[in-house]
Order: structure tokens, then sequence, then C-alpha cells
């Protein structure tokens, strides 16, 4: 069983560099060195070449287009499942490891319910949130090459290209080939910066999730990751923090 990572990137180096750590955490903590691919901008060659990722460059609309782009690439190194990734989504090595153990029994359809949200730079960074779904988040949506190979491997295909509702359109084109579901448990944290699309504010509201201790986050981190992200605090806006700590090291 083999599987492999896919992802699309649009600037924000900081947050793509902290994504690229947690790559390289995840490889060495469950010793298998599983392919990852970026379609992105030309800028972010360097780093992927740097974390040992794959890295295709392409315009950033349509968005769909990325998508089966990176899928494709998947396609042609023969993949058994693939992994579906925001390039600002961190997940936990034991997260990972739970997809992996589903994937061993062969399921279609793998994903989470429950997500984390964390601002990283905004008026609220250093809060994270809980949510729920009833349904699978997009991010970590875990494909079996059987459903793939149905829809050609372009689960992202619609009738006109698209740059919004990509999860929607991912969802509808393969739901009449998932047989088998299986949820996983584990923490996955989408850090949300000035630069995302969806404002951590969008969050803040008790109506989206609830307020969690921070060390959640915070302790599947590797000394790379707290670093990175220590450095996207330092840039945020300019209000008062307190220190954030980890294991007796202070992040900000």
């Amino acid at each position: 069983m083999t599987f492999g990572i896919l992802t699309i990137n649009f600037r924000r180096p900081q947050i793509f560099r902290l994504f690229c750590a947690s790559v390289k955490r995840l490889r060495a903590e469950t010793g298998i060195d599983f392919p990852v691919v970026v379609v992105s901008e030309p800028e972010d060659r360097n780093m992927c070449d740097s974390y040992n990722i794959g890295h295709i460059a392409q315009v950033n609309i349509p968005v769909s287009e990325k998508w089966n782009t990176a899928c494709g690439y998947m396609r042609k190194l023969g993949v058994d499942y693939i992994i579906v990734m925001g390039s600002d989504d961190i997940f936990s090595t034991e997260c990972l490891r739970n997809i992996i153990i589903e994937m061993e029994n062969d399921i279609d359809l793998i994903g989470i319910k429950t997500l984390y949200v964390y601002d990283a730079d905004g008026k609220y960074r250093g809060t994270l949130k809980h949510i729920t779904s009833k349904n699978f988040f997009g991010v970590g949506k875990t494909i079996n090459r059987r459903v793939l190979d149905a829809v050609d491997w372009r689960p992202w295909t619609y009738h006109a290209p698209r740059s919004w509702g990509m999860d929607a359109i991912c969802s509808r084109n393969i739901a009449p080939h998932v047989k088998t579901t299986a949820v996983v448990e584990g923490v996955i944290v989408d850090c949300k910066t000035k630069e995302s699309l969806n404002k951590f504010t969008m969050f803040h509201s008790n109506r989206h999730g609830r307020d969690v201790d921070k060390n959640i986050f915070y302790d599947i981190l590797s000394k790379e990751e707290l670093e990175i992200l220590h450095n996207i605090h330092q840039v945020g806006l300019p209000i008062k923090f307190p220190n954030l700590v980890k294991k007796g090291r202070t992040l900000v």
C-alpha cells in the first residue's frame, strides 16, 4: 500500500514553510518517505526542493485545474491512495498513522469530522478553535485509487473551470463510486493568516466551535515547526500577546 499527499499553494511563504516542515516531521516519525506534490507559482520551487517535495508550476486560476494536475502527478507515481491537504493544514503524526491503518483495510474514502482552526497572525493569534462536522472535512480526505480510476483521476473536474467550492466538486464527483468509508481521529490544524481566503474571524463566534488549549497544536510540532510558527507570530499585529510555551521552550 502506497500513498501520496497533494496540495496547492498561492503565495503565503511563511505558512507554506510550516507545511513543508510538517511533511519532514511526518516522514521522520512514520518512517515512510511518501511522495508529496505542490502545484503553485515558480517561486515555491526552491523551498519544495529543500524539503524533497515535488513541485509543479501552474497559474493560480482556475484552482480546479491545479488540483487535477496534482492528482495526475500522483497517478503517474502509481500510488494506492491520495491524501488531500491544504498548504496551511498541519497534520499530527497520530492522525496520519490512523489514516494508514484504514488504508490497510482498503477503504474507499477515509476522512475526519473534527478539525482545529488556529489564528497565526491576526487579531486573535494564538487562539485555537475546535470545530466538528456531520460530513468529512475537505482536508484529510484520503481517496482510494479505484475511486480515482472511476473519475479518470480528475475529481475536481466541473462543467467549467472553477476557483471556488473545490471540496463540493470533489465530493460530488467521487460520491457515486464510494462504497466504504472510515472516520479517523487525530489532530489536524488549519492555520489561518491575514492572507487566508477564509479568515479566522469567521470561526471566532462560539457558533463555530469552542476555544481549546493551544498546546493541543503546539504538542504535535517539531522544534523546527515551532520556530517557524514563532516567526509568523512575530510579524503579526502589534497587540499584547502572552508567552506561548511548549515543553519548557518559549515560543513567543
